[in-house]
């Protein structure tokens, strides 16, 4: 039977024929609310019981969630299966779970706030909270329906409608096998938490084994060996119809610089889910079109959005979605636009679309706050940046628009920071000419413009199509003196762009605002 989770107004829980089976206990109420609004449904232990009992010593903390999970599955009865766990996290599983976001009244008439009553006494529950309820305000009415489709039924899954629940692959990870204890909960965190962005980003349904008979997609086991301060960590990917090995890798967990080591690998291995999905999976499968959504070529722009827009439960999806606002503040920003307006005018309904279905979701968030950015909200981009992060703290786009965002604030350093840590993720990997160029723009805020032209032309190495790399490149050879180097730059610039001037550079509409700032378009008067 399945049951619904209402987080508007008081967090209840109900079955099918209405029957109220919420479970008494604040705390219980409030593992139900993390759960119902994290990523797929699923979070790691360790986020539960930071935000539980962030005051605790560790082991308390450990000891608390388990007393906790055991007290919650005995006040669920019947209903105990709808909990599922894996090695580093807990869930809800959505076959059995509808999470309901629908706006409610309360008895008062006014608008009931998310998780209304819920008191817990620990600053990191009581902050996770606070940004929950300020999300759920600041959610945008529904658009007018005149570009889009009718807008689908409110979503929390950070990706796709029931509608295309079942076309979606299978990513089904298998229980470690390792040498020891420790080296078990180093892989399923790491394994879970790939499985967990690869699952979004494909998109597919995460699953525990075993597979449903006739399950089409991947499988992922992780073998380790702890061997004195290193544990060799092997992921194998193979393919759930045949149990053909796709893929293998290593990768080494350093005992000493853990969290450094498992981030790495989490990302790679993240990435290369996702790649492996998309080369194997049947063509008629919906995949997102990653490589060309973080391209920057205009007729692959153009094609991933023709295919977003033709599989319409995908394109529709709150990422799907986003994912359209991205690709067209690409094109603006890379000028291959005739009507940056009107593009920039679709982003924002696509955006708002999202918000309504997604409203928690990190990537959703992100790509609001990017708009706000591109808009002059420094305020507003601020905002949406630093809930998308506190959501997901180790969120690559979040982190990434955070950076942008802190740049459009005058706090440099802090936006170069930002751009550093937000390295690591599969989106950053995928646009990585783009996270690249992030931190040439603090570098360049910064004055650093040495180091800036470094990472420009690494920049332009991954993507050789990359215009604003191309002006960068152009402007710090000239301001050094390599008038060479310059000219070249000017040379590319031309060819991919081929209304460019240098005229039209110096134009305070032009997109340049950060090599205007630091007094870098002294090539303007060049005559290169």
């Amino acid at each position: 039977m399945q049951l619904t989770l209402r987080l508007m107004g008081p967090v209840t829980l109900s079955t099918g024929d209405g029957a109220d089976v919420t479970p008494r206990g604040p705390r219980m109420r409030a593992v139900l609310a993390l759960l119902g609004t994290g990523p797929d449904m699923r979070l790691p232990r360790a986020r539960i019981q930071d935000r539980l009992w962030s005051v605790r010593p560790q082991r308390q903390g450990s000891d608390s969630l388990r007393r906790l999970l055991s007290d919650l599955r005995t006040a669920l009865g019947a209903h105990a299966g709808v909990l599922v766990a894996g090695d580093g996290w807990l869930g809800l599983d959505p076959a059995r779970v509808a999470v309901d976001l629908r706006p409610v009244v309360g008895p008062d008439g006014a608008p009931a706030e998310f998780a209304a009553g819920l008191d817990i006494p620990d600053p990191e529950f009581e902050d996770w909270l606070r940004d929950m309820r300020l999300a759920m305000e600041d959610r945008p009415a529904p658009p007018p329906p005149l570009l889009l489709p009718a807008p689908l039924p409110p979503q929390l899954s950070p990706s796709l409608p029931a509608a295309i629940g079942d076309a979606r692959p299978a990513l089904v990870v298998v229980e470690p096998q390792c040498s020891d204890d420790e080296a078990r909960a180093i892989a399923g965190i790491v394994l879970n938490d790939a499985a967990a962005r690869a699952a979004e980003l494909i998109p597919a349904r995460l699953l525990a084994p075993p597979a449903p008979p006739g399950a089409k997609g991947l499988s992922a086991q992780a073998l380790c060996m702890a061997s004195g301060p290193e544990i060799t960590l092997m992921v194998v990917l193979r393919d759930l119809g045949s149990g053909a090995q796709l893929w293998a890798q290593r990768y080494p967990i350093r005992r000493d610089n853990a969290a450094a080591s498992t981030r790495s690998a989490t990302a790679a291995i993240a990435l290369t889910m996702i790649q492996t999905a998309a080369q194997s999976l049947d063509a008629a499968q919906p995949v997102f079109p990653l490589a060309d959504l973080f391209s920057f070529a205009r007729d692959r722009l153009l094609s991933a959005d023709d295919r977003l827009a033709e599989s319409q439960p995908l394109g529709n999806s709150a990422l799907g979605l986003s994912m359209r606002s991205w690709l067209r503040y690409t094109l603006i920003i890379e000028r291959q636009t005739g009507d940056p307006a009107a593009r920039l005018a679709e982003a924002e309904q696509f955006t708002a679309r999202a918000r309504q279905m997604a409203p928690v979701d990190p990537t959703v968030l992100a790509v609001a706050a990017m708009l706000r950015s591109w808009r002059g909200d420094v305020a507003g981009a601020l905002d949406l940046a630093r809930m998308a992060c506190r959501i997901a703290p180790e969120h690559d786009l979040a982190r990434h628009v955070l950076s942008q965002a802190l740049t459009d604030a005058g706090r440099h350093a802090e936006a170069l920071a930002m751009a550093v840590k937000s390295a690591n993720g599969p989106m950053a990997m995928v646009g990585k000419a783009s996270w690249l160029l992030r931190r040439a723009v603090a570098q360049i805020r910064l004055g650093r413009f040495a180091e800036a032209e470094r990472l420009a032309a690494a920049a332009l190495a991954h993507a050789p199509d990359n215009r604003p790399s191309l002006r960068f490149l152009a402007a710090l050879r000239h301001h050094r003196g390599d008038e060479a180097g310059a000219a070249a730059a000017l040379a590319d610039l031309r060819r991919l762009e081929p209304d460019f001037t240098l005229q039209l550079m110096a134009d305070p509409d032009y997109p340049v605002s950060t090599l205007r700032s630091a007094g870098l378009i002294g090539i303007t008067r060049s005559g290169l």
